[in-house]
């Protein structure tokens, strides 16, 4: 049995090669999303504590 992580990278993954064979774009639109990050400290590099805030838009285009 598949994990729901892996169908997700499966399905992104195949959205993403039609997205290709066509030469389309998509557009995320981000208002006011705030990530809130802890603090931590992986393979030695330290990462702060914090919160970032998006506000704009994303456009990835294939091709």
């Amino acid at each position: 049995m598949k994990s729901a992580e892996g169908e997700w990278v499966n399905l992104l993954a195949e959205v993403f090669e039609r997205l290709t064979d066509k030469h389309a774009s998509i557009t995320y639109n981000f208002n006011d999303v705030t990530f809130e990050l802890d603090k931590s400290n992986t393979g030695g590099k330290f990462l702060p504590a914090g919160k970032i805030k998006i506000n704009g838009k994303i456009t990835i285009t294939a091709g």
